[in-house]
């Protein structure tokens, strides 16, 4: 009996000693990295850039991940393909070459309207003061600013009631939403009426503008449109088919030609074009779109009204797996699927409520109501395809609606957590225009306007003094030591983001505004991207092992990976990820790999799916220094 326990106890330690041993063994072999290399494999820093790129600088690579990977395994292949495009290139002698400068210039001024001003040309040209008795009264102060140089539209002549009443201004702003993925329709906006909101209201009468304030829009005072029809537009342009040459008299010819264009009416007023044809009359059921950015699913469209759900996405689920379903507040569980039945059964949780709802019973490509709140199906998923993976067990891929309800003219939406009112045009075929008014007041300065605008008030009041000039500002008949005061306030709607403005010189030219000519250009050469037209990211299934025309860098585990447990296997490299260290990432190269007829291999893995993603950053930065 104690031999038993002996012989027990030292078989254990043995183990220990083992593991023990090829920790240490795996750990030499990355010394000095922050991975793990395999025993048998080469370090990463072996690997040369013909591993990732052709002379000719088209891809000699393919990332292989796993049929079924995780969703963190298919994020670092992304990522490894995006920054093979590092590499991707090649160079030539540069010829034809051009510099090209660039600033950014101003943020664009849509509107800057002075809303009231106090001045000389105000006085005399507005309210017709004469010299020898209307100036004598000119302003020496804040407080002595008069009331009625509010701009009417017209004139400087309103008071304050006025001008707010009567403030109008209307913006129009291109290619702003989509129909399917197509970003063509513009937005009509139009606000009426603003009011100004003081900082400190005990220091403001109503009479001079304040000096410093809040602007308000009151509800429904600005309304957001867009035009869903679609149109074949033409703008004239004009070319230069004849360089003028005045030193002989030679004048230059000039054609007028017709650029087609598509867009709305919005697109079309903007650019001053003729509509050619309707491409689109509208949205239909089945449709996606955008307004003001979200994206609806139309299931159907009425007289005046459609109905429609916010997309939220779809996505692969295993089972027993919870995840969100996109960028939802939806967390949906797997928790059984029989792809011979074409059904699964899905648990949902309302993350913002923490409510659950479940079992579902979800059958392939028939849309199920989960969640209904009055008329408003809050959350509809539907099963999209079903699946088996050695690795994963059985997978569902299901898709979801939210929010569908039925909209028509008086509806409410909420956007940027405000309440907007809808306004629906449409024949029971096609949604032709929708129109949103703010139900909420806007109150801030500067105020933005739907992400696209800011809205600022200032005001200024300046002063001089007569004796300071030598010259007799009031007309009264002596220079005095006197400063009296002139004020403007100015009301400025400006684009959120600047223009960038590109100039293309050439050698030869001169540089705008210097006396610098561009005389050359040295040690240039000319890059030649190279896109990929194959995909360069498959699946592990997807390797052709009789005839391979790559390398390939294998992406996760060799639980995720069937290509990379079959390598694994056969060069006889450790396959229990559990001995590496929690989340260490694991990298290793293989010059010539039998297995693919002498092709090279990196491997890039870990125990877990998020050490596969440190292994796939070290991965990329090292791709991203052989550029």
């Amino acid at each position: 009996m104690l031999m038993k326990i002996l012989r027990k106890n030292v078989t254990k330690v043995f183990a220990l000693l083992l593991g023990v041993m090829f920790l240490l063994s795996i750990g030499g072999a990355s010394a000095g990295s922050n991975y793990i290399v395999p025993t048998g494999l080469k370090d990463i820093s072996n690997v040369p850039r013909s591993f990732f790129v052709k002379p000719d600088g088209t891809p000699n690579v393919k990332i292989v991940v796993g049929s079924y990977a995780k969703a963190e395994d298919v994020a670092s292949a992304a990522d490894i393909a995006a920054a093979l495009g590092s590499v991707l290139y090649k160079e030539e002698e540069a010829k034809n070459i051009a510099v090209k400068l660039r600033k950014a210039g101003e943020t664009d001024v849509a509107l800057e309207q002075v809303i009231y001003r106090y001045d000389y040309e105000t006085m005399t040209s507005d309210h017709n003061l004469p010299y020898n008795s209307g100036l004598v009264n000119w302003s020496k102060s804040y407080d002595e600013l008069p009331a009625d140089y509010w701009f009417n539209g017209a004139s400087y002549t309103a008071n304050y009631s006025t001008w707010a009443s009567s403030f109008s201004a209307q913006f129009k702003v291109k290619d702003s939403d989509a129909v399917n993925g197509e970003y063509l329709y513009g937005w009509d906006i139009e606000i009426n009426e603003l009011s100004l909101l003081p900082i400190d209201p005990a220091d403001w009468d109503g009479v001079a503008p304040p000096k410093q304030a809040d602007i308000e829009i009151p509800s429904r005072r600005i309304v957001v449109s867009v035009d869903y029809t679609l149109y074949n537009y033409t703008v004239k342009k004009t070319e230069v088919v004849r360089e003028a040459y005045p030193e002989w008299g030679v004048p230059a010819e000039t054609i007028v030609v017709n650029e087609s264009r598509i867009g709305n009416s919005i697109d079309v007023e903007l650019d001053n074009g003729t509509i050619v044809g309707t491409i689109s009359p509208g949205v239909g059921a089945g449709d996606e779109f955008t307004l003001l950015g979200t994206k609806y699913h139309v299931f159907s469209v009425g007289m005046g009204s459609f109905t429609a759900g916010e997309v939220l996405g779809t996505g692969w689920f295993a089972q027993n797996e919870s995840k969100l379903l996109g960028n939802s507040r939806w967390e949906i569980t797997l928790i059984g699927a029989d792809p011979l039945q074409e059904k699964a059964i899905v648990t949902v949780k309302d993350t913002k409520t923490g409510e659950l709802y479940g079992p579902v019973v979800l059958r392939l490509g028939e849309p199920k109501d989960v969640v209904v709140t009055g008329d408003t199906v809050e959350l509809q998923l539907k099963l999209e395809a079903l699946s088996e993976n050695l690795i994963l067990g059985k997978i569902a891929q299901i898709s979801g609606y939210g929010n569908i309800k039925t909209y028509s003219s008086g509806t409410y939406v909420e956007y940027n957590d405000q309440r907007w009112i809808m306004s629906v045009d449409s024949d029971g075929e096609y949604i032709k225009r929708i129109s949103m008014t703010n139900e909420d007041e806007l109150i801030g300065n500067p105020l933005d306007v739907l992400g696209i605008y800011t809205i600022k008030y200032s005001f200024d009041m300046r002063s001089l003094n007569e004796k300071d000039v030598d010259f007799d500002i009031n007309r009264d008949g002596s220079i005095t030591d006197t400063s009296y005061v002139v004020a403007k306030a100015t009301i400025t709607i400006l684009e959120n983001h600047p223009k960038i403005h590109e100039l293309v010189l050439s050698v030869g030219d001169r540089i705008p505004g210097t006396d610098y000519v561009i005389s050359g250009v040295g040690g240039v050469k000319n890059i030649v991207l190279k896109t990929p037209t194959q995909p360069i990211t498959i699946l592990d299934t997807e390797v052709n092992f009789v005839n391979p025309t790559s390398n390939y860098i294998l992406v996760g585990s060799n639980k995720a990976n069937l290509l990379t447990s079959m390598i694994f296997g056969h060069y006889h490299l450790p396959v229990d990820f559990r001995v590496w260290f929690g989340e260490y990432p694991v990298l290793g190269y293989i010059p010539h790999c039998d297995l693919l007829k002498g092709r090279s291999v990196i491997i890039v893995a870990g125990s877990t799916p998020k050490a596969t993603r440190k292994a796939a950053t070290i991965l990329m930065q090292y791709i991203a220094g052989l550029s």
